[in-house]
């Protein structure tokens, strides 16, 4: 091996190293959250579409219940992992998301090394500087936000680019700017902010127009995925999180640089050099610009799009932070610079900011470690520059020389331990979990692409995953979503709202959801099959149920109410009103479809079928970890609670309600910092820590059990017997607690008429096809969100659409036998399309032009 080979197969080793030690065994390198959930699970569905609608750019995807691709674009649209996914089909998508994020974790170390060389570095200082790259807590993110450091390989070929022609556009510049773009467009901003930086470095004022045309020509080439995104993004809704957001923000302790896997994560070895780089002329004016963009949080803020101040989105950053560390750590080692001690007491007054945290003995040790070293290298650098004054060489120089270079590779451990306390944190996915989440039941379902297929086992897990080819479902989880949709799902529909935040749009056990989303296909476990399903398989931990009566997809009704006289009434008779009726605009109402359910706005209005009671208890069941006080009176009582573990309250009904759905709603008042969640008969509600990063707010918890016999489907026959009421440790109070009771016979009341599927190929952009039959004038209704895009062909003719029941596509539809398409293509995806295709002709032009002036040279 030839010695140039040494530090990049050291850098090599140590990183296979550090991810073996981060990995506990019997695990698969992910996280149990964001990894497993949005990432691996959109990664195949994205799969699963492009190979179905035979395209790289999907229109549409199942989730949601129907839902513009370009809402989960974030996750995969174009990347080349998904893209060498679709030509590798058998292989499980987790695995190859697994292999690209390591090799592009290596391919970055081995990169950026590369550039410091370039930048003149010996081999040893290239080492000490890669592995405070390797080192730095946000490749945390590997195994869980994988757009928060998958482009880096690509920044790191930029800046090489950039550093090989500095007064020039690189040619291959606007190739890497792309693969930024198509990794992660979020991140794209900062990356080309850095690489204008790095350019201005190298050239000064030259590197400005050349900076220029390939920011344009690598945005201009991300078009066909830009375009659509941007325009979704500014229709749909796009939720930003908690905490201080603005331009007065401050991070005072650094976050954003140390420690935190959401900031850069680097130790205080990197502090140290930026500060002292202020006393050095040449380091100075980069230092100072380095320690404001890390103080300040209004940086922060303008790169998030005015977000939020969030220091992950200065992890673009990392590659020329250290770079500039390493020059300083360079000079400091041969003697160029001394070490100063000055600095130690900025670092200790930011350090002591940590105090109160889990980790504050492993900052002080860091602390501690990186005073001895310096100490230790102050004191061989003096004996060294002593040698060198002299004519005769210092007895021992070579064991000083020694020490030099153990004092900086010592520098290094701490690093590498707070790389290992940042995995340690991470809950990874046990093998048994992933077979689990990707496991498929063993039977062929009846594929009617009029209804849904839905998950209640792990239901964060499964929103995401695409369990058939050919039918939708009701859930979704990401950052874009349409508000509509989700106000339908949670507000009127009173779903439970199960997670830390309301971005995730989960299937619960709520009957009113089931129906009217037409889940007819429901996976759970085999002790939670809700009443009005069969099941027609099961093993051990998984049984997929049946529910014939639920609403299709798109169905032929006149059982209709006004938008007016839907907004009047509240609570679950906003529930009870999309059961039973379909709400249409009110400038297309008229006699003919307005329900008898609801008489004239002139006069009394809604007429609900809702009760709402008082149970009585035969008997309660309260362990002594719960100190209940009670107050107010009977019909307003509220319940203060301390629990002092996790217990289990269980009410036992006087009278058993049976043939009823039971409604039970009361609002939490949180005492304590931690979240609240309230299970009660396996149907779960939770309300968000204060302090969560996107808090859902979920101050109302609603619960909605169903004892049926639902065509002929019974359950046990007892009828709703107890509640089974887990309570989570803690303080918090109950308060406006209310009980309803509505006949399970609401389920059948909603008068409509089915469609049937076309048997036949669809296009691209085609979410559904339909024949129908209407005897009469009537309503089109889908539960198919409505979107910019859409368009409908009735008979082969564009027919105006109409948002219907609040958010969904629909139609009026004149009487007669009728073959109905609905059809979704993007706003923008042609456009965006074209734009990249010219682009990449005038980049190509360039190319060619450099091509024939060398050839004339």
């Amino acid at each position: 091996m030839t010695r140039k080979w040494i530090y990049p197969v050291l850098l090599t080793g140590l990183f296979a190293l550090l991810i073996h030690l981060s990995l506990p065994a019997g695990c698969v390198y992910g996280s149990t959250t964001d990894w497993l959930s949005q990432h691996t699970a959109l990664a195949e569905t994205i799969r699963t579409a492009m190979r179905e609608q035979h395209t790289l750019l999907p229109a549409y995807l199942p989730l949601g219940g129907g839902s513009n691709g370009f809402q989960f674009s974030y996750y995969g649209y174009l990347r080349p992992d998904i893209l060498i996914g679709c030509l590798l089909p058998a292989v499980p998508m987790y695995k190859i998301v697994i292999a690209y994020a390591l090799g592009g974790c290596l391919l970055s170390v081995l990169l950026f090394y590369l550039l410091l060389r370039r930048h003149r570095l010996s081999g040893f200082d290239s080492f000490m500087g890669s592995v405070l790259f390797l080192t730095a807590s946000c490749f945390f993110h590997t195994h869980r936000q994988l757009m928060f450091v998958n482009y880096m390989p690509f920044l790191l070929l930029a800046l090489l680019s950039v550093k090989k022609s500095p007064r020039r556009m690189p040619a291959l510049l606007p190739l890497w700017m792309l693969l930024i773009c198509l990794h992660s467009f979020y991140y794209a901003p900062a990356c080309f902010v850095v690489i204008g930086w790095y350019w201005a470095w190298l050239s000064g004022r030259y590197f400005f127009k050349p900076w220029f045309v390939s920011c344009a020509l690598g945005g201009f080439l991300a078009f066909a995925l830009l375009l659509p995104t941007g325009l979704s993004l500014l229709e749909h809704r796009r939720a930003s999180a908690s905490g201080d957001a603005g331009l007065t923000t401050f991070f005072e302790d650094f976050q954003s640089l140390l420690y935190s896997s959401y900031g850069l994560g680097v130790t205080l070895i990197v502090l140290y050099l930026v500060v002292l780089g202020v006393a050095i002329r040449k380091y100075r004016a980069v230092s100072l610009i380095f320690l404001l963009l890390f103080l300040w949080g209004g940086i922060s803020y303008l790169l998030n799009a005015t977000l939020y101040a969030r220091a992950k989105i200065l992890m673009p950053f990392l590659p020329l932070l250290l770079l500039h560390c390493a020059l300083i750590l360079s000079d400091l080692k041969n003697g160029r610079v001394s070490f100063r001690l000055w600095p130690f007491p900025l670092l200790f007054a930011v350090i002591f900011r940590y105090l109160h945290k889990s980790y504050w003995t492993l900052v002080q040790a860091d602390f501690l470690f990186l005073l001895a070293v310096v100490l230790l290298a102050m004191a061989v650098s003096e004996d060294r520059a002593e040698a060198s004054e002299g004519a005769a060489p210092v007895a021992g120089s070579g064991l000083r020389y020694l020490l030099s270079r153990f004092a900086f590779l010592c520098l290094l451990i701490m690093p590498c331990l707070f790389f290992l306390r940042s995995a340690s944190k991470e809950k990874f996915v046990t093998q048994a979990d992933m077979d689990a989440a990707i496991e498929k039941p063993a039977l062929t379902l009846y594929t009617d692409s009029l209804y849904r297929y839905d998950s209640l086992v792990h239901p964060l897990v499964n929103g995401n995953r695409d369990a058939s080819s050919v039918r939708s479902k009701s859930s979704m989880y990401s950052s874009v979503y349409s508000n509509e949709y989700s106000r339908v799902y949670y507000d009127y529909l009173k779903t439970p709202v199960q997670i830390n935040n309301r971005l995730a749009i989960l299937t619960a056990n709520n009957p009113f959801l089931l129906n009217f989303m037409g889940i007819r296909y429901l996976e759970t476990s085999p002790s939670q099959v809700p009443a009005g399903y069969r099941v027609l398989w099961e093993n051990d931990t998984m049984a997929v149920s049946e529910n014939e009566s639920v609403l299709p997809m798109a169905y032929l009704t006149s059982d209709t109410m006004t938008d007016t006289l839907f907004n009047r009434i509240k609570g679950w008779e906003q529930a009870e009103a999309l059961t039973r009726t379909t709400v249409i605009p009110d400038e297309a109402a008229d006699s003919s479809t307005i329900s008898g359910k609801s008489s004239s706005e002139k006069e009394e209005g809604w007429r609900t079928k809702i009760r709402y009671y008082q149970p009585l208890w035969s008997s309660k069941e309260i362990p002594a970890t719960v100190q209940l006080a009670a107050s107010g009176d009977a019909k307003n009582r509220s319940y203060d609670l301390k629990v002092t573990r996790d217990s289990t309250v269980i009410l036992n009904f006087q009278t058993p309600v049976q043939e009823q759905l039971l409604l039970l709603r009361f609002d939490v008042a949180n005492h304590t910092g931690k979240a609240v969640t309230i299970t009660i008969n396996g149907v779960k509600n939770k309300l968000s820590a204060p302090g969560a990063a996107y808090p859902n707010g979920n101050g109302t918890f609603q619960y909605q059990f169903l004892s049926a016999s639902v065509d002929g489907v019974a359950d046990s026959g007892q009828g709703i017997t107890k509640l089974k009421i887990k309570l989570p440790k803690g303080h918090y109070t109950l308060k406006n607690i209310r009980f309803g009771l509505l006949d399970a016979s609401v389920f059948q009341e909603k008068a409509w008429t089915a469609v049937e599927a076309l048997d036949c190929d669809t296009t691209k952009n085609e979410i559904l096809a339909c024949k129908a039959s209407a005897d009469t004038d009537c309503w089109f209704v889908t539960s198919i969100p409505m979107q910019k895009g859409m368009k409908l062909y009735v008979d082969g003719v564009a027919t105006e659409l109409y948002t219907v029941n609040t958010a969904f596509a629909g139609a009026k539809l004149p009487a007669g036998e009728h073959e109905i398409r609905l059809c979704l293509t993007p706003p923008g995806m042609k456009a965006g399309i074209a734009i990249s295709g010219l682009a990449g002709l005038v980049w190509l032009a360039i190319l060619a032009g450099r091509g024939y002036r060398k050839i004339r040279r």
